[in-house]
């Protein structure tokens, strides 16, 4: 296969060169360096009317469309943080299909915005090592002796309620231990100060064990009560610890079965925490098809300040893709959000580039060709069609879902990033797939880790730059 970059790519390369030294100006990883944080200001103070003249101008953001206020709940919350004021944390929940299910993108904004703002913890994972594909979650050890069994939103022949994460992990076998602990080498999640376990309350559910580190076993009763009806409820167990280094190992007794949604790891410091909710190959539709009598209550629990929904990839790829039916379900799932947490800013996170071939089946057929040709006047011919037809393209209806995601964005009054503007327009992503190093891997949809975090920065660079707008204002309301 001619793997050439299209005319296009010295300009994209040039562009996404300048990407990857933001995303690992070492080399190995580490955040790019983030300019001084501003003094903190109080903020929430009556405002005081400014002469037009007093204002400075400040650049509004190109690809972060925001309506007035729509973002001010992550505003106040990073403000707390960064001033280190008791209470100060501002967590992001991000639900999303495969970019987001990698944790490379929640990845960067954890451990680029815990850089400046401070670490409160590493967030919501799964229970030890669930029985799902692809779960390779960063800034955390996690494992299971004896897997148990999971039901995952998405997946044929299972079953609700899925929790927060899209994922219900169970097990009846005492020998079935599932565990996670801070990760003492990772750039972040290197402390806990406290575990908060979500499990399902349900009719006949069998106690749970848990012990921190090599302490003694504490028992947990999941089964309802008498006056407790038959309807499972998702309910909750906090384990404080000593701020540090610690394990949460979980196991049934082994009397009946137990069902659990997840582990919160966080700490009482000031800071950023991130929660990465997707699984692979989700769409939007799958979420808003799942019980919210048990996701709505966890996500109150978890008091998001931000909550981003990443989806339109998948959608992409569907044959069947309704779009005024996506754009209905899309405002329906954003009023259940807001239903849930009225104070928490909500932003759609619009899909990045994608690639596919012009004309698949030619291309295919021309390259079988070539392969047999011999004389050089055929060969240049039949290159340069089987270029044309090989070439990778943004499928058109990528553009329509970004619209819709834009309308509905601004029909609810909340923000709206379009990644694909961001990241330099349509056509770039067979650029990044060719670029030294790689940006994006050969199925030209999903990004390596350079590539993920070029995107999580160019999405943390316009929410700083609209925060630092926003204590410019906050600081000339001031008496």
């Amino acid at each position: 296969m001619n793997r050439r970059p299209p005319p296009i790519a010295a300009a994209v390369l040039s562009s996404l060169a300048a990407w990857a030294a933001c995303a690992s100006p070492t080399g190995d990883g580490a955040p790019a360096p983030r300019p001084p944080a501003p003094a903190p200001v109080v903020v929430d103070q009556p405002a005081t009317e400014v002469a037009p003249e007093a204002a400075e101008p400040t650049a509004p953001p190109l690809t972060l469309e925001a309506p007035d206020g729509a973002l001010d709940p992550l505003y106040r919350a990073l403000a707390a943080a960064e001033a280190g004021a008791a209470g100060g944390r501002a967590l992001i929940a991000q639900f999303g299909d495969s970019h987001t299910a990698g944790d490379r993108f929640t990845g960067r904004l954890r451990q680029v915005l815990q850089a400046r703002f401070g670490d409160a913890g590493r967030g919501f994972v799964l229970p030890g090592k669930p029985a799902i594909k692809h779960y390779y979650v960063q800034d955390v050890r996690y494992g299971s002796d004896r897997s148990w069994r999971a039901d995952q939103g998405g997946k044929r022949d299972t079953r609700e309620p899925y929790g927060l994460a899209g994922v219900r992990s169970y097990a009846r076998d005492r020998d079935r231990v599932a565990w996670v602990e801070t990760c003492a080498d990772c750039a972040t999640g290197t402390a806990v100060g406290r575990f908060e376990l979500f499990y399902l309350r349900q009719r006949g559910g069998g106690e749970l064990e848990l012990r921190v580190d090599d302490g003694a076993w504490q028992r947990v009763p999941t089964a309802l009560g008498a006056g407790d009806g038959d309807v499972a409820v998702p309910a909750y167990e906090v384990i404080e610890v000593p701020d540090g280094a610690h394990r949460l190992s979980l196991r049934p007794r082994g009397n009946k079965e137990v069902a659990v949604f997840g582990v919160a790891m966080e700490r009482a410091a000031p800071g950023v925490v991130v929660d990465g909710l997707g699984i692979v190959g989700l769409q939007l539709a799958h979420l808003w098809r799942w019980d919210w009598t048990v996701i709505g209550p966890q996500l109150a629990r978890r008091d998001p300040a931000l909550v981003v929904l990443q989806y339109g990839t998948n959608e992409a790829d569907a044959p069947d893709l309704d779009l005024p039916q996506l754009e209905a379900r899309t405002t329906e799932l954003v009023g259940r959000i807001k239903a849930a947490v009225p104070g928490a800013a909500i932003l759609l996170l619009g899909p990045p580039d994608m690639g596919v071939r012009v004309d698949a089946a030619a291309c295919k057929a021309l390259e079988k060709k070539l392969a047999r040709k011999r004389r050089r006047a055929d060969v240049a011919a039949l290159t340069a069609e089987r270029d044309a037809a090989c070439a990778w393209r943004t499928p058109a209806i990528l553009h329509e879902i970004i619209a819709v995601q834009r309308r509905v964005a601004r029909a609810t009054g909340v923000a709206f990033f379009d990644s694909l503007a961001a990241m330099g327009g349509p056509d770039r992503i067979d650029a990044m797939v060719t670029a030294e190093p790689a940006l994006a891997y050969r199925d030209h949809v999903h990004f390596t880790g350079k590539g993920y975090a070029a995107w999580a920065d160019l999405v943390i660079d316009d929410l700083l730059r609209g925060f630092e707008a926003w204590q410019a204002r906050a600081t000339r309301r001031l008496p």
